[in-house]
């Protein structure tokens, strides 16, 4: 989680002539190199480590990825509501007690509770009766049925467990649309202390850390909201991992910026983020539609070197091949050269032409090329493997542009 008018760049698709090699089989396999990792709009993570590393503050890396900004410490530390799961009606959810600690569930629909002890609790949904019924699976109990929605929170020791990782806050089990669902309820803060560690790895730069901490609450804070919850726990929104995720180093850059936000307009920002912009952040017209904040820069330091290069960021340049068979969807055969129509000012193709054994398509919108277009597998800057898939980035060429 970008796009201004292309520059008109030609790759002829002749074999064995411009980047194009012939395959066993007779086909062709084409070239494919770029930079970057990610939609590229907003704040580039390894762009903020460089950053850091050449001494700068968290504000300054923050005010550098999203354009005339201000920044303001938000007092209330609201409760979110993050999805981490969503099952059909005839589904289940076991939620742990873990030994040493203590938790109740609380029936919603009329404030009762029931103590719980250590073990693992399993709640189900009655549809004919339209109750929650809840089990102790580890003795095999029968705890009750409940009209619900039912919410478990922790009243000592640890915290809640589910699917392996625990987490801080409440967990409710409700039913809503035919659909079954399990919800975290925690605090904004709390709630932070499982994304940064997701998000970034905790041994970079602490001012990169809070630089993503900064980011991750103004996401948070500009796009909470939802009927039912607020947040997935993946990409569509944040990642986010539970106390299971948490590290000393990224509870301590949410704790040193707690509250801070990025605010345009008077408005807290949704602060897009990703990986590695290759040297070059996208403008948002570009990838989500125009947004003031966001526009592309070129993410170099007054000598001109990319601030990933002070990293050693993977990301800072990718080659292969890509796959001639992966792209079955576009109906047009094997794919047998790509020729890019139109570009960003940033570089990234937001218009190709590819070709194949049995036709053309044209292919418009950076998110629709990336995804279109697969690979063999990629070689990254460090030497690494990165594997075959769709490309990392529409900072992109082909073929002879490859070299």
């Amino acid at each position: 989680m970008l796009r201004v008018l292309g520059v008109l760049v030609g790759l002829l698709v002749v074999a064995g002539t411009l980047g194009v090699t012939p395959r066993a089989d007779g086909a062709t396999t084409v070239k494919v190199c770029g930079s970057g990792y990610g939609h590229g709009v907003g704040l580039a993570q390894y762009g903020a480590y460089g950053r850091a590393q050449a001494g700068q503050s968290y504000a300054k890396i923050v005010k550098a990825y999203y354009q005339g900004i201000s920044l303001e410490r938000y007092l209330a530390n609201p409760f979110v509501r993050v999805l981490l799961k969503e099952k059909g009606l005839d589904g289940t959810y076991d939620v742990v007690v873990a030994s040493g600690s203590t938790a109740r569930m609380v029936n919603l629909a009329t404030g009762g509770t029931v103590a719980l002890r250590p073990g693992t609790y399993r709640v189900r949904y009655l549809s004919a009766q339209r109750l929650y019924q809840l089990t102790n699976v580890s003795s095999g109990e029968q705890i009750g049925s409940y009209t619900g929605p039912i919410h478990f929170e922790p009243v000592s020791g640890v915290p809640l467990s589910y699917g392996g990782k625990r987490y801080r806050g409440k967990l409710r089990a409700e039913v809503s649309n035919s659909k079954f669902y399990l919800i975290n309820w925690l605090r904004m803060e709390t709630y932070l202390q499982g994304v940064v560690p997701t998000e970034m790895p905790s041994s970079w730069a602490p001012e990169a850390l809070k630089s993503q901490a900064v980011a991750a609450r103004s996401y948070a804070h500009a796009t909470r909201g939802g009927d039912l919850f607020d947040f997935y726990a993946d990409t569509r929104d944040q990642v986010y991992g539970g106390a299971s995720s948490e590290t000393a180093a990224t509870n301590k850059a949410v704790a040193d910026t707690a509250g801070v936000v990025a605010v345009y307009d008077g408005k807290p920002i949704t602060a897009y983020f990703h990986s590695s912009d290759g040297g070059y952040t996208e403008d948002s017209a570009y990838v989500f539609g125009p947004v003031a904040y966001l526009k592309a820069i070129r993410d170099v330091d007054s000598q001109g070197r990319s601030f990933e290069t002070l990293v050693n960021s993977p990301w800072t340049h990718w080659s292969g091949t890509l796959n001639p068979d992966g792209s079955v969807q576009l109906n047009i055969g094997s794919i047998t050269g790509v020729r890019v129509l139109e570009r960003s000012p940033s570089g990234r193709a937001t218009k190709v032409e590819v070709t194949g054994t049995a036709g053309k398509k044209t292919i418009t919108g950076e998110y629709n090329i990336r995804n279109a277009l697969k690979t063999n597998g990629l070689e990254r800057a460090d030497g690494s493997r990165y594997p075959a898939g769709t490309l990392p980035s529409a900072r992109v060429s082909f073929g002879s542009e490859c070299g």
